[in-house]
């Protein structure tokens, strides 16, 4: 084992309980993506203990939320770019376990969705802090705070922290096998809606103008596009419409998303959407699509196998072994992915039931990571 990867480990060894006390100072407050105040308690309390060497400063979007962004400009060369969101899924008051480590898991609303990572980001760059080795490292570091929702206000960021960058770790929660992630499909979610005419339903007969008829039409069709083979899910996850069983429905409305792991993918099936939507049947009908929110897919940059291969002997020199994975979801790394830059997403500790009142990760992956962290960073600049 090389001497570096043996002070780092003894280095995480001393503060396995300070790790654990922030990462539950992380967990008990409550940083749901639309609960502002929230989100920012939990940024102020990452940003109290970042290495003190980087420079900080914070975009502030329009809902008042502060994503900090830490950077080291000392250091030479190309910047590593680190990712890690704050906001969680859980709206206060949603019953789910408190924090709590037990039996080798430590549960929490956020534990793994991402507060495990953010743990791992930070305490991967004290510790180099401390052996100090942290200067020769170009870095820029986002924790953002909209990441749930798509990060409508922080992904400008994460493209301008992208450019020019080496390479990019996000620390979404690793795979149950130790994998890591170099691929993610990409999504789009919309809102569909429906106009009609309303008349009374038992007074004519004949044909009828519904919106809800018309929209339960398009509904299939768009089902009907989902492809095992290829890759594309689509979901129609929402649907409302209608008054009354005696008023044929003038209204009625659909969210629904799909996703794919290419841009040819996202085209045809796009065409396609459009075709369904832009047709209507009922003649009195019309139909409204809206894209509210896309993520691009996530594609191998030239240089991830590099990448994946550096890390792979930090993990060997650790003890410890990592795998590569496409995962369905998408993250903050879809858009690092798509501007070209070598990424490695899933860098967090091994978590499951992310987005569920268990929610967990493993106590012992929490400390690993943190190690191999902070080796990688050390042999990505080497």
């Amino acid at each position: 084992m090389e001497k570096a990867a043996e002070a780092i480990q003894k280095r995480v060894q001393d503060l396995r309980p300070e790790v654990l006390s922030f990462l539950r100072s992380l967990v008990e407050v409550n940083s749901y993506s639309r609960n502002y105040e929230g989100i920012n308690r939990v940024g102020e309390v990452v940003a109290g203990v970042m290495p003190a060497d980087l420079g900080h400063r914070i975009h502030l979007d329009r809902n008042g939320v502060n994503h900090h962004i830490f950077e080291n400009t000392a250091a030479s060369g190309g910047p590593v770019v680190l990712i890690g969101h704050v906001d969680t899924v859980f709206p206060p008051r949603t019953r789910s376990r408190k924090f709590e480590a037990v039996d080798g898991r430590v549960y929490g609303p956020g534990t793994a969705d991402m507060k495990g990572g953010i743990t791992v980001m930070v305490y991967a760059l004290k510790v180099l802090e401390e052996m100090g080795l942290l200067p020769a490292i170009p870095l820029r570091v986002l924790v953002n705070g909209d990441e749930e929702i798509g990060s409508p206000h922080s992904s400008s960021t994460v493209e301008e922290l992208g450019r020019g960058a080496s390479c990019a770790l996000v620390f979404e929660c690793g795979g149950l096998n130790g994998e890591v992630v170099h691929c993610r499909r990409g999504i789009r979610r919309f809102r569909l809606t429906v106009r009609g005419k309303a008349r009374h339903a038992g007074v004519k007969s004949g044909a009828k103008d519904s919106a809800v008829v018309e929209l339960s039409r398009m509904v299939l069709a768009l089902e009907a596009l989902n492809e095992e083979d290829t890759g594309v899910s689509l979901n129609v996850g929402k649907i409302s419409g209608g008054t009354a069983t005696n008023i044929v429905p003038d209204l009625a409305k659909a969210s629904f998303e799909f996703r794919f792991w290419d841009e040819n993918t996202e085209e045809r099936v796009l065409d396609s959407i459009r075709d369904i939507t832009g047709h209507v049947q009922c003649e009195g009908c019309s139909a409204k699509l809206v894209c509210h929110h896309s993520r691009p897919a996530g594609r191998p940059a030239q240089g991830t196998d590099r990448l994946f291969s550096v890390l792979a002997s930090a993990a060997e020199e650790l003890g410890m072994k990592v795998a590569k994975e496409k995962r369905g979801g998408t993250s903050d790394a879809n858009f690092l992915m798509a501007q070209g830059i070598p990424t490695l997403d899933g860098m967090g500790p091994i978590g499951d039931l992310d987005h569920s009142p268990d929610e967990y990760i493993i106590e012992e992956s929490l400390y690993e990571r943190i190690a191999l962290t902070a080796l990688l960073l050390t042999k990505v600049v080497g």
